[in-house]
Parts: structure tokens; sequence; C-alpha cells
């Protein structure tokens, strides 16, 4: 199901892929197209330069081929070139997108993680394999207007959900604040709150953030690993944990966080305890 969020306009530049990645770079282009997003091609007659600098921000689809050298000396496809373009606009609030529906890093295509590795500050890199998903995000991070203040008291637990999930939340949230201390965040993606940054400033207060699923899988899957990505990776001084209610969840739908965080899936009210075992786990460490 395709959900819509936000209604202000969008301009995308999306850039040529290599040839293993076409069928990905046309289902892109029709989700886009049908969030009302308007998306700018290449064309033969008019400046490809030009053309992403009118534009919000660029897509680039990267796939198993190499499509460009780093260093600037090697060999650039069409769509290296463009890559290239689009890292030279330095226009206030356009992004860069790097999408790898693979979802894949290799020695096949192993110059991802040289892209990744350069990636500046307004690049995003994303290896979800699903372009609805995609393009929520990139329309979260695209209609940003506001930083929400930031409550920097400390507390045990940081528990995130979507407001999809409030319901079931809230149950939660009663019964884990009677053994903890809990600051607890809701996700609304109608909101024009910058999340990331707010999390980012939160979270580090906290012992253990605990992100919370019931119905918004896609969301939780993709959210979780950017929130794990944004506050340090393996190195973060946070730990997070995914807590999903097993009424819509199954354990096998969770298996995608394998290596980056730890989860459970369960009845809703031994969540609680699930989240305090993995709090008391954490603390021994």
């Amino acid at each position: 199901m395709f959900l819509t969020f936000f209604s202000d306009d969008i301009k995308v530049f999306l850039a040529e892929c290599t040839s293993d990645v076409s069928q990905s770079r046309q289902e892109l282009k029709n989700v886009l197209l049908r969030a009302g997003i308007e998306v700018f091609e290449p064309k033969e007659d008019e400046d490809t330069l030009t053309l992403i600098n009118r534009c919000d921000c660029a897509i680039y689809v990267l796939g198993t081929l190499n499509f460009y050298s780093s260093d600037g000396a090697g060999y650039d496809t069409l769509a290296g070139m463009q890559y290239r373009m689009g890292r030279q606009i330095k226009k206030d609030g356009f992004k860069v997108f790097l999408w790898n529906p693979t979802g894949l890093i290799n020695s096949r295509n192993s110059y991802i993680n040289s892209i990744r590795r350069d990636i500046v500050e307004n690049t995003i890199y994303s290896s979800t394999t699903s372009a609805i998903v995609f393009t929520e995000d990139l329309r979260t991070i695209m209609n940003v207007k506001s930083v929400a203040s930031s409550d920097l008291t400390k507390a045990e637990v940081y528990f995130i959900y979507n407001n999809l999930d409030r319901e079931s939340a809230k149950e939660i949230l009663l019964m884990l604040t009677d053994i903890m201390q809990v600051k607890d965040l809701c996700i609304d993606m109608t909101s024009d709150i910058e999340y990331g940054g707010k999390i980012s400033q939160e979270l580090p207060t906290c012992n253990v953030g605990i992100i919370y699923v019931d119905f918004a899988l896609d969301w939780a899957l993709s959210f979780a690993r950017q929130v794990w990505k944004d506050n340090g990776g393996q190195g973060g001084k946070t730990p997070l944990y995914v807590a999903a209610n097993q009424d819509h969840i199954t354990i096998e739908q969770l298996k995608v966080l394998k290596g980056i965080m730890e989860y459970s899936v369960n009845d809703k009210t031994l969540i609680p305890l699930d989240v305090k075992i993995f709090y008391d786990k954490t603390m021994q460490k």
C-alpha cells in the first residue's frame, strides 16, 4: 500500500543507470510519479548540470556494475558523469540520494563501499529493496521544515514508535513506565519535525533505545537501520533493540536486522519484560 503523507512539490532529477538496475529505476520512476513527485530526466538537448540545479534533489540507482571512478581519472558511465555533476551542486537544501535496491555490498560491487566512504552531509544512502519505502524516506527528508526542541533529560529507555502503532504502544508504555524510567517519542509522518536530528540529540541521554513495531513494519525496518547508522553504527553509544507485536509481525520478518541490532517478537503484554531483560543485559556489559 502506498501512503501519501505530504503534498509539497518536490522536483527530482532521476539519473541514468547501468543496465543491471534499469528495471529498478523504471519501477522507482513509476512510484515517484504516483506519489505526485515531479521527475526530471536527462535530455540530449539540455545541459544536464543546469537541469540538476533546477531540482531539489538527485537520485542515483546503484547496481553491481561500477558506474563511477571516485578519483576522476578512471572510467565513468553516463550515470557516473551525472553523479559527478550532482556532487557539484551546493545550493541550500539540495540532497543527493543513492539507492542500492539490491541491498548487497560484496566483491562484485565493492565500489559502493568507496562511494559510501565519500558520502558528505547532503548525501543519503539507502539499501532498502522497496521503491515505495525509498520514496517515502525521500519525501520525509525533503519535506523537513523545522527541528523540534529536544528533551535532554536522562532516562533508562528511549521508546520510539510510529503514530500508526500508537494504540498498542500506549499500552506497553503504561506497563513499562511502572518499572523503568522511560522517554518516549511518537513519529508522526505528517509532521514537519526533523526527527533525525531530534533522535541524534536525545538518544545518547538514554541507556538503550527501543523501536516498537506493530503494523508499520516497512517503516520500522528502514527507520531502525537509519537510526543505527546515524548514531554511530556498531560504535554507537546507545544500543538499539526492536520489539515487535506478535499479533502482526513474525520473527522471520525481522531477520534483516541480524548483525545490526537485537530484536524480538512477543505478546504485547510481555514486551516490557523483553525490554527489561535487554536493558539489564546491556548494563552488565
